[in-house]
This record gives C-alpha cells, sequence and structure tokens, in this order.
C-alpha cells in the first residue's frame, strides 16, 4: 500500500556519502569520502528548533538542523556493508524542481551529518523507513 505513496512521502533527493579510512605514512588515520547513491527524501526544518543563526559567543558557527526521512536503511550502503551513522555524511538534498534546498554557497551544497537514526513503523510494525536527525557538519569539505 504504502510502496505506491513513495513519490508523495519522499518527493525530494539526496546523496549519501560513506567513509573509508586509511593509514598515511606518518600512520595517521586519513578519513576519505565517497558517494554511494542517491536517495529519495524528505527534509524539513524540525519546528521546536530556532530559526538558523550565528551564535557569537562560540567563534561564529553556523547552526542548521534537519529532519531528514527516507525509505532507505542509509546504514547500509549498495555494497551492503554496515556503515556507523558517523561514517555517513548527506549532501545535495534536492526539492521536486531539482534545486538544492541547503547550500553553503552557489556551488557547493550543505553537507550533514548524522545525529540520530529512528525506526518508522506501519500498522503491523514492520519497518516502512528511518527518521534521522541531520546537523550541519563543521568541516564542509569532503
Amino acid at each position: 500500500m504504502l510502496s505506491g505513496m513513495s513519490e508523495l512521502f519522499y518527493p525530494m533527493s539526496a546523496d549519501i556519502y560513506y567513509a573509508t579510512q586509511t593509514q598515511n605514512d606518518f600512520g595517521e588515520m586519513v578519513r576519505s569520502w565517497t558517494l554511494d547513491r542517491t536517495i529519495k527524501c524528505s527534509a524539513i526544518k524540525p519546528t521546536i528548533r530556532t530559526p538558523n543563526f550565528i551564535d557569537t559567543t562560540t567563534n561564529f558557527e553556523y547552526d542548521i538542523l534537519i529532519n531528514f526521512r527516507t525509505n532507505e536503511d542509509i546504514q547500509i550502503s549498495n555494497n551492503n556493508d554496515t556503515y556507523k551513522v558517523t561514517e555517513i555524511l548527506i549532501s545535495n538534498i534536492k526539492d521536486t524542481s531539482g534545486n538544492v534546498v541547503w547550500k553553503e554557497d552557489a556551488s557547493n551544497p550543505t553537507l550533514f551529518e548524522i545525529r540520530a537514526v529512528e525506526p518508522m513503523l506501519d500498522i503491523s510494525n514492520s519497518v516502512m523507513g528511518h527518521k534521522i536527525m541531520c546537523i550541519r557538519a563543521d568541516n564542509q569539505s569532503i
């Protein structure tokens, strides 16, 4: 029943990136990010938060928090590898017209880290999707 309503529930799209770690010549762990896929989703600002703001007491941190929903389990990649939420980035969130919704400037979409992932259950208590709380990543480079 709900599969036919996917376009209604998830009219937007977003790119999912996963981290891989390697060790450099100095023994430091270096994290690199790889685009895995583009998914259908919906993303909105939560109503419980204040609007985006610049807090001058914390060296100009820019706070963006969004509620993100999708019917895909983003903790599992296309290769069926499982990732921790700290190893996933979401970016390039687009509306139904293909316009980037959150962006740093004209050519760079905002990167979001994941704070929490919760399953959404249908009336028979089967997982029908995931609610994901995202926050703007401090480091906006991949």
